[in-house]
């Protein structure tokens, strides 16, 4: 896997042109270092460099180094991100012959003259009670920097982890914006960066409540991955494509450090886990152009992007994430079968992620109870099946107001939920006012069950039924007058339109080679809105039917 993950690395740069590099490069040298975007790229660059790839950028690459090194212990510039990168290159370089050993050793003493206290944005101190994720990866620089220079770097590392391991709630799943904001990418990264750290040889005071925590959350993990090998939806920074590379390198890192202690089953869970993640990245990197997020829109449009979320620094992230994969990953775990994307199970996380998820005979589905609507919305906000597109049905939630770039305006927060018309007014089960309440779930090998009383106002109280089976998605309701269905429908991705076939009591979308077709026994509403969400464009349907069954297979 390690070759392929170069290659991953190496298509990540290649969106970036020789005039996009240079241009970056006058920018920087115009207004000096702002961001971890550069230093990024230029690490990723040197790393491919190493490896005998992308030979005509070496002098380029040797400038940017330069750059950095002088730049980065006077400026404040999200250091807490690009150090790590910029050692793990040094690290790789040693007897590499890419540069002088005079050259590597100057960078070398530069970056052991850096001072940890000054040159992190987040250093834990006592103004203030909570300490989000870029601690963390402060942690994990200035630990890598000792081994890159040889230096003791303890003391500011076991600093800043207490506040950290302090961020993990029931499941060891970690907070960054609690009470219940909550972003499922700031989970995963953050423990990828403690598996980080136990791998690149961290023994020190939190090592072992670090270990303790990562075997909490392994099957909680895998079970949250997507049956299509993506990582959950929810909060920000949500379907681009760096976030798979984070997933695949977690899986690595999770597989090498079990296998060590002797779990292989599990470790080939993971090898698995790690490889289905693979297959879904390499297929988004074969598309042209090519994009950092899980659209089709030109990437100068930033549709589906929060503004920190910008090409330039999130394409070389997916090199950034892949790579750390690419360090520890163990060639001799054979991949086991991923048997819980077959067998059915339901699983839900703490009220702090409010998530639950159904899997089963191939589908998935999930759910989110009490969402953060800068991003999201309430009720059923995705389904995958194995192998066909994850947009096609649902991938992602409708928020009312985003804090990212939509194509037009969503008139309020939508999902696949119920609605109950009532007094002229239509209530919606994605908005902020339904209150969930999962009552049961089980499952068996063949399926998997849940069911949830919605209560949309003080006297409407309506109770949905989903099942997941080989055959589909289904969904029922019941306990209310007046009550229906809300259907998002695929429409376009930014540069192709589905095509949408209507019936009176079916829908059909067919998408890039898939088709998802919706059955349900009541009217269909003649007319449609448009929402908008990340992936796309989706005409938003009502249907007066109380049950309806969601099917997609390859055509």
């Amino acid at each position: 896997m390690k070759s392929i993950y170069l290659d991953i690395m190496e298509k990540s740069l290649s969106a970036y042109s020789h005039e996009r590099i240079s241009d970056y490069l006058d920018r920087v040298k115009r207004h000096g270092l702002t961001e971890h975007g550069f230093p990024r790229l230029g690490a990723n660059m040197g790393i491919l460099i190493a490896y005998g790839r992308c030979q005509e950028l070496k002098d380029v690459f040797i400038e940017i180094m330069d750059i950095c090194l002088d730049e980065m212990p006077r400026k404040i510039a999200a250091n807490d991100f690009s150090v790590r990168e910029v050692c793990c290159l040094l690290i790789l370089l040693e007897g590499k012959n890419v540069v002088s050993v005079e050259k590597l050793e100057v960078w070398k003493k530069k970056i052991a003259s850096f001072d940890p206290w000054r040159l992190y944005s987040m250093v834990v101190n006592d103004k203030r009670d909570f300490f989000g994720n870029w601690a963390l990866f402060a942690a994990v620089s200035e630990y890598m920097r000792g081994v890159c220079c040889g230096i003791d770097t303890s003391e500011f590392v076991d600093w800043q982890l207490p506040s950290q391991i302090a961020n993990l709630d029931s499941n060891h799943m970690y907070q960054d914006d609690p009470p219940f904001a909550n972003h499922m990418v700031y989970d995963i990264m953050p423990r990828l960066l403690m598996t980080f750290l136990l791998s690149a040889g961290y023994s020190g005071r939190y090592a072992k409540r670090i270990e303790q925590a990562l075997d909490h959350t392994v099957d909680l993990t895998l079970k949250m991955q997507s049956v299509t090998g993506e990582l959950a939806f929810g909060g920000r920074s949500n379907q681009f494509l760096h976030n798979t590379a984070m997933l695949i390198s977690y899986f690595e890192l999770e597989a090498a450090r079990l296998a060590k202690k002797g779990d292989t089953e599990k470790a080939g869970e993971l090898k698995a886990a790690a490889a289905l993640a693979t297959k879904n990245l390499l297929f988004d990197l074969q598309l042209t152009p090519i994009s950092h997020i899980k659209n089709r829109y030109d990437v100068s449009t930033e549709i589906g992007c929060e503004k920190y979320g910008y090409f330039d620094k999130y394409m070389i992230t997916i090199a950034s994430n892949i790579y750390m994969g690419a360090m520890f990953a163990d060639e001799g775990i054979t991949a086991s079968e991923l048997s819980n994307k077959e067998s059915g199970y339901i699983i839900s996380t703490s009220e702090h992620f409010h998530k639950t998820f159904l899997s089963a005979g191939g589908y998935m589905i999930e759910l989110d109870t009490r969402a953060d609507f800068h991003y999201d919305a309430n009720g059923l906000g995705r389904v995958h099946k194995k192998d066909c597109p994850s947009s096609i049905c649902l991938s992602t939630p409708f928020s009312p107001h985003p804090n990212y770039v939509i194509e037009g305006e969503n008139p309020s927060a939508m999902s696949i939920c119920c609605f109950c018309e009532k007094d002229g007014k239509t209530l919606v089960g994605a908005e902020h006012y339904a209150e969930y309440t999962l009552l049961s779930g089980e499952s068996d090998n063949q399926s998997a069950r849940a069911v949830f009383d919605v209560q949309l106002s003080d006297d409407i109280l309506i109770k949905e039924e989903y099942s997941v089976t080989e055959n589909g998605v289904h969904m029922t309701l019941s306990g209310a007058e007046n009550i229906g269905l809300m259907l998002p429908v695929f429409e376009f991705d930014g540069s192709v339109y589905t095509k949408i076939a209507l019936t009176k009591n079916t829908v059909t979308v067919y998408y890039r080679g898939s088709r998802c077709i919706y059955c349900f026994d009541g009217e269909l509403s003649s007319d449609f809105t448009y929402y908008y969400n990340r992936n796309g464009r989706y005409r938003v349907y009502k249907s007066t039917s109380k049950r309806m069954s969601i099917t997609l297979e390859k055509e």
